[in-house]
C-alpha cells in the first residue's frame, strides 16, 4: 500500500478540509493558502505519489479531474445567473458559495417518503440495467463492450452513469476500480456502476464467471459476502459509522483476510452525494432511520456491493432484483441474502 499523504487523509475524511466536490475517483477542496480568489485543488482519491507512478489504469481518473475542473468553473457562473450570490449559501460549496452553517448538510441525509419512493425505483432500475448487461455479455467481449452496454441500459432508464467499471480476468485482482479497456474477457468479469437520477446516487457490483467457479475464488467470494453482510446487519439507527466499520474489520479478520480492508475504501453513507460520509473506523456520526448506505467491501479478486435503506424494521437492500443468484449468509446478528457470482 502506498504511503499515506495529507491529500489521502483529506480524501478519507481523516483531516478537515473545505471539500467542494467528491466522487469515487476524485476529491476537490479549497486550498488553505489560496493564490487566487477561487483556488480549488482537485486530487485523485487513489494515492499516486509521482507522475512516474501513473499507470494506464489512471487515465480515466486523470481525465476526470479535468472534467470536474470544468464543471466547477461552469457551476460558479451558473450560481451568479440563478440568484444573488451575496445572499446565498451552499451545503457543499459546489457553486463556490459560502458554506451553510454546521449541521445544515445533515438535513438531507434522512430522506422523506417521496425521496424514498424515488430511491426505490432508481435502485431497482439501476440493478436491472447492470444485471441485464452482465447476462448479455459473452466470452470474447471486451471490457469496453460491456461498459457500453451498461451505459446504454442505464441511459434508456434515464439514469446518468457516473461510475462505469468493468474488469476481466486477472485485472479484477490487480485493480479495485478497473476502468474498462480493450481487453477481451475470457473467464471472469466484475462490473460496477454508480448512477444518479433526481440527484440521488445508487451503486452496486456484480461478478460473472463464464466457466465453473474455481475453489479459491469461491472461497474469497464467500468471505467478502460475509463481510458485506456484517456491514449491513451492523448498520442500525443510533449506531456510529465507525463502530460498523470496526465490526466489519473484525469480520475481515475472522474470514482470514485481515489486511484487505486497507486496500480500498469501504463505502459509507450515500444519498445526494456519492458518499455523504465515508466509512472509516474513527467516524462518530450516528446513523438514523431513512438513510441510505452503500458498503463495498472487497477481497483481492472479488467484491460485494449493494445500496441499502435503513428502516425501523431493519436494512432493506434497494438494489436487489430477485433475478440474480444469491447466497444466504448466516451470522450471529442474523441471516442475509447476498449476490453470488453468476455461473453457467
Amino acid at each position: 500500500m502506498s504511503e499515506e499523504t495529507l491529500f489521502s487523509k483529506i480524501v478519507k475524511g481523516e483531516l478537515p478540509a473545505d471539500i467542494v466536490f467528491q466522487d469515487k475517483l476524485v476529491t476537490a477542496f479549497r486550498d488553505i493558502n489560496p493564490q487566487a480568489p477561487t483556488h480549488i485543488l482537485i486530487v485523485p482519491n487513489k494515492i499516486i505519489p509521482t507522475v512516474n507512478d501513473v499507470t494506464e489504469e489512471d487515465e480515466g481518473t486523470l481525465g476526470h479531474m479535468f472534467v470536474v475542473a470544468r464543471q466547477l468553473a461552469e457551476a460558479k457562473d451558473l450560481a451568479a445567473r440563478l440568484c444573488d450570490v451575496s445572499k446565498a449559501v451552499s451545503d457543499t460549496g459546489f457553486l463556490d458559495l459560502p458554506l451553510a452553517p454546521a449541521g445544515f448538510t445533515e438535513l438531507r441525509y434522512s430522506l422523506l417518503p417521496p425521496e424514498i419512493d424515488r430511491y426505490r425505483r432508481l435502485a431497482k432500475e439501476a440493478a436491472q440495467a447492470l444485471e441485464t448487461s452482465c447476462r448479455n455479455a459473452q466470452p470474447g467481449d471486451t471490457e469496453l463492450d460491456v461498459a457500453a452496454a451498461l451505459a446504454f441500459e442505464c441511459r434508456k432508464r434515464d439514469i446518468l452513469t457516473l461510475v462505469n467499471l468493468v474488469g476481466g480476468d486477472e485485472r479484477i485482482a490487480r485493480y479495485r476500480h478497473p476502468l474498462p479497456g480493450a481487453n477481451q474477457i475470457r473467464r471472469t468479469m466484475l462490473v460496477a456502476v454508480t448512477g444518479r437520477r433526481h440527484g440521488l446516487h445508487v451503486s452496486l457490483t456484480r461478478l460473472v464467471s463464464f466457466d465453473p467457479l474455481d475453489a479459491d475464488l469461491a472461497a474469497r467470494h464467500r468471505a467478502v459476502t460475509a463481510v458485506d453482510a456484517r456491514f449491513i446487519l451492523e448498520s442500525r439507527a443510533g449506531v456510529a459509522v465507525g463502530q460498523v466499520v470496526r465490526r466489519a474489520i473484525d469480520q475481515y479478520a475472522g474470514e482470514g483476510f485481515p489486511g484487505e480492508w486497507e486496500l480500498h475504501h469501504q463505502g459509507g453513507l450515500t444519498g445526494y452525494a456519492g458518499r455523504e460520509i465515508f466509512g472509516i473506523p474513527a467516524s462518530e456520526y450516528r446513523l438514523e432511520s431513512n438513510q441510505v448506505l452503500t458498503w463495498n467491501p472487497s477481497i483481492t479478486g472479488t467484491k460485494s456491493e449493494d445500496t441499502i435503506l435503513l428502516t425501523e424494521e431493519g436494512p432493506e437492500v434497494l438494489t436487489r432484483t430477485g433475478d440474480w443468484p444469491e447466497v444466504e449468509v448466516e451470522l450471529p446478528l442474523g441471516r442475509l441474502l447476498r449476490p453470488s457470482i453468476k455461473t453457467p
